[in-house]
């Protein structure tokens, strides 16, 4: 791992419901507090759950629209917009980097930031200045694939690229509780879980979701999961993770952030 990775570590930042672009609670404090470290960072590279494609498919240059992928919510999260602009030399530096490790990741002109992106860059860089790429997560990924992903981008901390997963650690919409609920005992299950393998090292522990105790109950789903290994990855060999941050929303929500460094 480089001296610029190990400055710039990439982070895994729980993105929540929409609502935590507006709503004070302390996962959306804990990400307006990261604005401190805009000074150090040139680019973003931040891949979201929200963006599914069939392969590998990237953001393309000129800007970023902000995209309200959710209903149901108060209409001032409609009106946010996050004019972020995915800069050509950022794109040109990522797509180099994919190419030559075999990956063949087409840009996309009409996509932008969905919730997943936008809603957590908006608390942490609320100046929209800072370039950002965004790449989709591929059909069939598994935390293994994730890891290598990560792994391939790693380097760009050379160039002072934060490099950024986007999920939640626990993500069963269907058993939230009411806000301020007690959490549950699987999500606390659950996240212990995910801390020792991660502070294992390996992306061996995860090779089997499915035995991790209460998987399907934190995950029907594993999409939101899956960018955790992404960050892991993009540490490089060997990184263990830092608990930045962990709270719970509605019961069962986990808002956990892990920086990685080895």
């Amino acid at each position: 791992m480089t001296d610029a990775a190990r400055s710039l570590p990439p982070l895994f930042l729980a993105h929540g419901a929409p609502s935590l672009a507006v709503d004070d609670t302390p996962a959306h404090r804990f990400l307006r507090s990261l604005g401190s470290m805009r000074s150090r960072v040139n680019g973003l590279v931040i891949l979201s759950p929200h963006w599914e494609t069939g392969t590998l498919r990237m953001s393309a240059p000129g800007p970023l629209r902000t995209i309200h992928d959710f209903r149901g919510f108060s209409k001032e999260l409609y009106a946010i917009e996050y004019p972020a602009t995915a800069d050509p030399g950022l794109v040109d530096a990522v797509r180099s980097r994919l190419n030559a490790a075999g990956y063949d990741a087409a840009e996309d002109p009409d996509w932008g930031l969905d919730h997943g992106a936008w809603v957590p860059l908006s608390l942490a860089f609320p100046d929209p200045g800072c370039p950002v790429v965004a790449l989709s997560l591929p059909a069939g990924s598994t935390p293994e694939t994730m890891y290598e992903l990560g792994l391939t981008l790693a380097p760009l901390a050379d160039q002072g690229v934060l490099l950024i997963g986007s999920g939640s650690t626990t993500h069963n919409l269907r058993q939230l509780l009411p806000q301020g609920s007690a959490v549950a005992d699987w999500v606390a299950d659950f996240d212990s879980w995910l801390d020792t393998g991660l502070q294992q090292g390996d992306i061996g522990y995860f090779a089997d979701l499915a035995a991790a105790p209460g998987f399907r109950m934190a995950h029907p789903t594993e999409e939101h999961l899956l960018p955790l290994f992404f960050a892991f990855g993009a540490g490089g060999a060997g990184a263990k993770p830092d608990i930045l941050h962990r709270s719970y929303e509605y019961g069962t929500l986990s808002m956990t952030y892990y920086r990685f460094a080895a």
